[in-house]
């Protein structure tokens, strides 16, 4: 072979290496528009106990519940001998005995194994006992804050268009980041090319020249490199995905992907090979498999635990009443999330009324909208990650539009202008003197818990009143594109006849103040936002007499007396907000005056429900409780303003009737489905390929972040410091955090969440799901790779069967 054709085989055996690791990585999106990750969600091609044992290996951090909670479990009579033969049976671990089980976990946790695949700074910081790898990973962290700042520096620095990686390199050969190895630093940098592609070869071929790789420990070496810089490795992992979604590689080629941060990172590394001693394969990956036996034990708990919730809920299942259909036409219909926390607000609705039918429906209502904001340049999308929004609609005021996005630019200017101002070098004693008196009644305010010290972006420097004069413009769709968004919306939620008399949509969101994490808490099928704007655009498009009209062309008949309400479920305060109440006809008004107080009474027994469970408000009720709740969502101080969807556990796909009299104790996402309805099984693929994945990416990320909040978490919201706007990082420097706080899945060092893999309940035949799994590469991966448990509920008889490894297992027979 020529010396080229040798030096094209290496060039591909790197790219085809990068790409390799690039698709293990899952993406990351910043605190504006937060989006629930599967952080292992690039690893789905692997069975989940493999990619448990190769994340120890990357990282040292194991991703399995500690030792103590499954003994705490197994004590309480949780988690039985049933559980662990289930458990046996389903990992093919017959000849493992109960005693083994309970001798292994009665031992201490074990200290982070060593890592099996390393860094050329790991093998450094071994040698010299140093923490160079922390150093390089903050150092990368410095110059990704700087690059991808949203204006939050006030001395920022210019990009002039370079992609991260060129911009870094015109700059970091001025910078000396090591004590002893500056020198071999510069020069290097000197060598590289501008292009990352070009200047990841180069540095791959001096790591090379020194020692071996096969193409698979070159992948390794990369994702020990990526897991290194995990946050900021997935946030640029962010614009590959959008591309790739949209099919739109602008932003891409401007900024760059994950290569950038790669090539930055491995130049440091690159910078120490000359200082490292001895460098042979086995020093950056080491194949020993010392602790396999304990990686199954762990397997074997955590299958044991799935087993006990898993029985728990088949038990409650086969225990309802599914022919309770309650009345032909109800009065009132009203369709929430299928989020957890509204679980336990449709219980208390139809417990209070059998005149009341609640659905659960993905909270954007299958609408694929992005949201241009009055006077923004840009919409935010408000449907699942996963899609790519296909309708943008603009807000419009009905009081003069120019006014009021002239008065929110001028509040933003103001609000800069004082931003720079407090910001200065003189600014504790000129600012106080000359505008302290004027922020007497506001930090009063927010002292009481009266008033949010932070801004409302989206509304800025509007009054409530002026608010209520902006709305979305329909008017910019055809009235094919309503009818199309109608009928689909109503198709896929099961709703094409028995109309109420009265529909209500509702969104969610949260409300939290000075939480940099809020979007966390609002709906994840609208990527960290809230629905309610998805819910009133479903809502005013049905109203309309000509979209009905020909929404009787396609079969779908609504009565003329029924109307369609929206509105949004506050879930800090389990409040519900209905719009447009006051325009009601006097008779309607009358109508609703009675179910109103309903509402009330609901939302009254979800906040109380949900209260036993939130840390310092177990014992409070009514009014007292509501002022609490009311406090904690406008103190700025206030660390857990609500628990989120912590502890969700379950997604049940089924007939209202089949749960509707259960106490799913706000763990289980609900979505309404009838198997009898769906013979071309249109709404199944949906539900599997959209809703079941979303619920997956929310389920591991609770999961990730609570059995390792440092590496998978967002560790102690106390210590967190905001950066560029889009992200925080621990203390004044650390990797751009992903996942969620210690504050929203543990309690005084405990898990809150309980970290479970979803079992996925769909009541349909198993030869229906079978054909959904076979059509769909990404739902066969996250099934027969054991990411989620998949359950089928006969729609006859309530038997249940589990899937596993290609099969259908009867419950029954699990042993």
């Amino acid at each position: 072979m020529s010396e080229s054709a040798k030096i094209r085989e290496q060039e591909t055996l790197i790219l085809q290496s990068f790409e390799k690791a690039s698709q293990m990585l899952s993406p990351l999106w910043d605190i504006r528009d937060y989006v629930a990750v599967n952080p292992f969600f690039g690893l789905r091609e692997q069975r989940f106990r493999d990619a448990c044992q190769y994340i120890k290996n990357l990282t040292g951090y194991s991703i399995f519940p500690k030792k103590n909670y499954f003994l705490h479990k197994y004590k309480e009579g949780e988690i039985t001998e049933y559980d662990f033969n289930v458990a046996k049976n389903l990992c093919k671990k017959e000849s493992v005995t109960t005693k083994e089980l309970l001798d292994f976990i009665q031992t201490e946790d074990q200290t982070p194994f060593k890592l099996e695949v390393k860094s050329l700074s790991d093998c450094y910081d071994l040698e010299n006992h140093t923490n160079i790898t922390e150093l390089i990973t903050n150092e990368v962290s410095r110059w990704a804050s700087a690059y991808f700042d949203e204006g939050q520096a006030l001395w920022s620095l210019p990009t002039d268009g370079l992609r991260f990686f060129s911009w870094w390199k015109s700059l970091a050969r001025f910078d000396k980041p090591f004590k002893a190895n500056n020198a071999h630093y510069v020069k290097l940098i000197r060598t590289l090319s501008d292009e990352p592609q070009e200047a990841l070869q180069t540095l791959t071929q001096k790591l090379l020249e020194k020692v071996i790789f096969s193409p698979q420990e070159l992948t390794n070496y990369y994702s020990r490199l990526i897991q290194s810089c995990l946050g900021w490795s997935s946030f640029m992992k962010k614009f590959e995905f959008e591309a790739t979604r949209s099919g739109d590689d602008s932003k891409l080629k401007e900024i760059g992907g994950l290569i950038d941060i790669v090539a930055v990172r491995m130049t440091y590394d690159v910078a120490l090979l000359e200082s490292i001693k001895e460098l042979k394969v086995k020093n950056l990956h080491d194949e020993t498999r010392e602790k396999e036996a304990e990686f199954d034990y762990y397997y074997l708990w955590l299958n044991s635990l799935e087993s006990s919730y898993r029985r728990s809920i088949e038990e409650k299942i086969k225990s309802s009443s599914k022919d309770a259909s309650g009345s032909s036409r109800f009065d009132v219909q009203m369709a929430f999330c299928i989020d957890v926390r509204s679980e336990v607000l449709r219980r208390h609705l139809e417990n209070l009324s059998q005149n009341i039918q609640t659905i659960g429906f993905a909270g954007f209502f299958g609408i694929p909208l992005s949201i241009r904001g009055l006077g923004h340049s840009e919409g935010d999308q408000n449907c699942p990650i996963l899609l790519n929004p296909s309708i943008e609609i603009n807000e419009v005021s009905e009081c003069g539009e120019f006014n009021l996005v002239k008065k929110k630019e001028d509040f933003a200017e103001f609000h800069y202008q004082r931003k720079l101002a407090q910001s200065s070098a003189n600014a504790g004693f000129s600012f106080v003197e000359t505008l302290g008196f004027g922020y007497i009644v506001k930090m009063l305010a927010s002292s009481l818990n009266r008033k949010k010290p932070d801004i409302d972006i989206s509304s800025m420097g509007l009054s409530d009143t002026e608010k209520k004069y902006v709305h979305l413009n329909t008017d910019q769709l055809s009235s094919v594109e309503k009818v199309s968004l109608a009928y689909g919306a109503l198709k896929n939620m099961g709703l094409t006849q028995k109309f109420a008399k009265y529909v209500f949509f509702f969104g969610h969101g949260s409300e939290s103040s000075n939480n940099p994490y809020a979007s966390a808490l609002d709906c994840g099928a609208c990527a960290g936002h809230n629905g309610f704007a998805n819910a009133y655009l479903l809502a005013t498009l049905l109203n309309e007499k000509e979209v009905r009209k020909d929404l009787e062309d396609k079969g779908i008949y609504i009565p003329d007396d029924t109307l369609f309400l929206s509105g949004w479920h506050n879930t800090t305060k389990d409040d519900l907000y209905i719009d447009e109440l006051e325009n009601l006809k006097s008779n309607q008004k009358e109508d609703l005056r009675s179910y109103l107080k309903i509402f009330e009474d609901a939302s009254q027994g979800c906040r109380e429900e949900r209260a036993r469970k939130l840390p310092f408000c177990q014992n409070i009720k009514g009014r007292e409780l509501q002022r609490e709740l009311l406090r904690k969502a406008n103190d700025w101080s206030e660390i857990r303003p609500e628990w989120g969807l912590a502890r969700n556990a379950s997604f049940i796909v089924a007939r209202r009737n089949l749960t509707r009299e259960l106490h799913l104790d706000g763990r289980s996402f609900l979505h309404d489905y009838d198997f009898s309805e769906d013979s071309d099984l249109s709404k199944l693929e949906l539900i599997m390929t959209a809703p079941m994945v979303v619920t997956n990416w929310i389920n591991m990320q609770y999961y990730a972040s609570a059995v390792n909040p440092k590496k998978y978490g967002a560790g102690n919201k106390v210590l967190n410091n905001v950066v560029g706007t889009i992200g925080c990082i621990q203390g004044n420097e650390s990797d751009l955090l992903g996942g969620l706080t210690e504050q929203s899945v543990l309690y005084k060092g405990d898990y809150f969440h309980e970290p479970l893999r979803l079992q996925v309940f769909i009541e349909a035949e198993t030869s229906a799901i079978d054909k959904i799994i076979k059509k769909h590469k990404l739902v066969e991966d996250l099934v027969l790779n054991n990411w989620l448990k998949l359950i089928s509920i006969d729609p006859e008889n309530k038997n249940f069967k589990l899937y596993q490894n290609g099969d259908w297992i009867n419950t029954k027979e699990e042993l």
